[in-house]
């Protein structure tokens, strides 16, 4: 007859209360053996493993600890500051996740949670994060603190399919801005024409001297690129984002209008030095006030300029050498827009011909 006894927890109820059951064992040792059967074929079967497993595993430093070692190590000196700002960001979800936690302690199901919790973002900002932390995971697997990289089991997926989408402005929204510039001052209005007339990305504009500006081939050699990396005040002057933006891009006459009389030296928008964070948001407020930009960014004028050139019938090519992209597949998937006006002539025009050739059979 069983003399030992021990009331067990195989699972929860839908409410999360726990569910129990009574084991008997003639001796303490079948007892043992019993309880471990009955969770082992129970709801908490995989707790209970891991439980184990974790048991037996090393002491390993907790999760923020070794991202910042790693970071500093092998990411920080090797990527640019734009980068290391986004890193940054990245780095600071996952510290409210897991930061004291041992690394050797985050399973693939904490990983698949952690995405699934931000399934309300786009979908290339998850695969970004992802990337990251494999990166990670894989640094401590080859450091020797985890046996296998939880991040690259082929079960994990990301749970959104959303997509950051940049509209171009159309033809009406840009003809209105158009219209509206002579109410800037000098300055503001020589950066919403170099926005509008270049294509340029926002720091390429910001980092254009007066002796960029090649008279002779009538273009702006474009050599720099200004930052604010993590948003701070004080500017950084460095390259552009890719080899390819060392470009030269065509100056229309209207923009050469606009800039004269032409300095001999210096920032075309700033002087000495570029501008700073502040004096940029300052003078973005000014021209928002004064007239409507549609909501666009400096960004959008970029995608609207690419979309532009696209509608006038510029090769993928061309576009790419005057966006200054490395990789043609991003000019055609980002920045290559048709508008709905283009889209309704062409649909008119196949429809016409159609009506031609129908009416011939009779």
């Amino acid at each position: 007859m069983a003399s030992h006894r021990m009331r067990i927890c195989v699972g929860y109820d839908d409410e999360g209360n726990p569910i129990t059951t009574q084991i008997r064992g003639v001796s303490e040792l079948e007892l043992a053996d019993k309880v471990v059967r009955a969770i082992l074929h129970s709801e908490r079967r995989d707790e209970f493993l891991r439980g184990t497993v974790l048991a037996t595993q090393p002491e390993a430093p907790p999760f923020k600890s070794y991202t910042e070692e790693w970071y500093a190590t092998y990411k920080a000196h090797r990527i640019k500051a734009t980068t290391a700002y986004a890193y940054q960001l990245i780095l600071r979800r996952l510290y409210e996740q897991w930061g004291d936690m041992p690394i050797n302690q985050i399973g693939t199901k904490d990983i698949q949670e952690f995405l699934n919790e931000r399934k309300h973002l786009a979908e290339k900002y998850l695969q970004e994060m992802l990337i990251v932390i494999k990166s990670i995971f894989e640094s401590a697997r080859r450091d020797g603190h985890i046996k296998e990289n939880p991040a690259t089991d082929k079960r994990i997926v990301i749970p959104s399919k959303k997509k950051t989408v940049r509209k171009a402005l159309d033809l009406d929204e840009l003809r209105d801005i158009l219209l509206s510039l002579d109410k800037l001052e000098l300055m503001d209005k020589r950066y919403m024409m170099l926005l509008l007339f270049t294509g340029m990305r926002r720091g390429e504009v910001l980092g254009l001297k007066w002796e960029d500006v090649d008279l002779k081939k009538n273009v702006f050699h474009i050599e720099r690129s200004i930052t604010y990396p993590r948003g701070q005040n004080q500017f950084v002057i460095g390259k552009p984002k890719t080899e390819s933006g060392l470009r030269d891009v065509p100056i229309s006459q209207e923009l050469m209008n606009c800039l004269q009389p032409l300095g001999a030296h210096g920032y075309i928008i700033g002087g000495e030095t570029p501008i700073t964070l502040s004096i940029h948001r300052r003078m973005m407020e000014r021209i928002n006030r004064t007239i409507n930009l549609h909501g666009a960014s400096p960004h959008i004028f970029r995608h609207s300029y690419a979309t532009l050139l696209n509608d006038a019938g510029a090769s993928v090519k061309t576009i790419q050498a005057i966006i200054g992209h490395s990789d043609v597949q991003t000019t055609i998937n980002r920045y290559v827009h048709s508008h709905e006006d283009k889209k309704q002539e062409a649909v008119r025009s196949v429809n016409e011909m159609l009506a031609v050739q129908r009416g011939k059979q009779y």
